[in-house]
């Protein structure tokens, strides 16, 4: 089974829509993306055109790195702001520390404080790390059980392995984090599940290697001959595996997420 993310993004972005028309609210972020940055650039755009169509304001402002930490605190301070998301990665030189602990946690669109990253502990959050909170739900909404199940996380970064791992064990799933240094990668990947693949190496995983039973969560991003792929490779037959295709997946969830916390932030205000 092909596990499509496009449903999943219209739910959530159709809840949004119905929330603010609802609730009459008016709703304006901020996306700030470094000079030169075209893909976060590109990126942004394409959860502008979402954020039209629920009815928030997407405003998205090119920075310097050496003006970061001043516009942040600038816009934690403006009242006509309700929340800010700040493109990934950050350039050489720009502290994530430093930026994580100045971003306001009520404006906090991508979910980077260390409050609202805290939260995930408790299972008491409003909004979550949207690329992790997408992986979740793209499972959840196909009829997929996490409790139970053993996943493996081939990503430890704080946006996505890291809260990804804390998710999934709010869900009763039991959790292996894998990455670069681990040795038993092939062996963790036949002994668990689900399958979480946020490496960014096109082809990493290939069909043919599985032998198992197995679901495929592709959370990666790459670029090859101009072409979006993922990590996993269909270079075989599927009988024993679903997965997540890029385009098409995770990815498509992810955009409605981020509108999703803005909505949840502006509640939480």
């Amino acid at each position: 089974m092909i596990i499509q993310g496009k449903d999943v993004s219209n739910k959530i972005l159709a809840e949004v829509k119905d929330i603010i028309s609802k609730n009459k609210l008016e709703i304006h972020t901020v996306a700030l993306y470094f000079k030169g940055d075209e893909e976060s650039k590109v990126y942004f755009q394409s959860i502008k055109k979402n954020a039209d169509k629920v009815g928030i304001d997407f405003r998205i402002t090119e920075i310097g790195s050496e003006n970061l930490i001043e516009e942040i605190k600038r816009l934690n301070d403006d009242q006509g702001i309700d929340s800010i998301i700040i493109a990934r990665p950050f350039p050489e030189g720009v502290d994530s520390v430093e930026v994580s602990e100045t971003i306001d946690p009520d404006k906090d669109l991508d979910c980077i404080s260390p409050y609202n990253l805290g939260r995930l502990n408790y299972k008491d959050y409003d909004v979550a790390p949207a690329t992790a909170k997408a992986a979740i739900d793209i499972l959840k909404y196909n009829g997929i059980k996490l409790s139970g199940m053993n996943s493996l996380i081939i990503n430890r970064s704080i946006t996505v392995g890291r809260p990804l791992s804390q998710m999934l064990l709010n869900e009763d799933s039991t959790i292996t984090v894998a990455h670069s240094k681990t040795k038993n990668i092939e062996e963790l990947i036949e002994n668990n599940d689900i399958v979480f693949l946020a490496v960014g190496k096109p082809g990493y995983l290939k069909a043919t290697s599985i032998k198992n039973k197995k679901i495929i969560v592709d959370i990666g991003i790459n670029v090859v001959d101009k072409k979006v792929v993922g990590d996993f490779e269909v270079d075989g037959k599927l009988d024993q595996i679903d997965y997540t295709p890029v385009p098409g997946g995770v990815g498509t969830v992810t955009s409605a997420e981020i509108l999703m916390n803005a909505l949840r932030l502006k509640m939480r205000s």
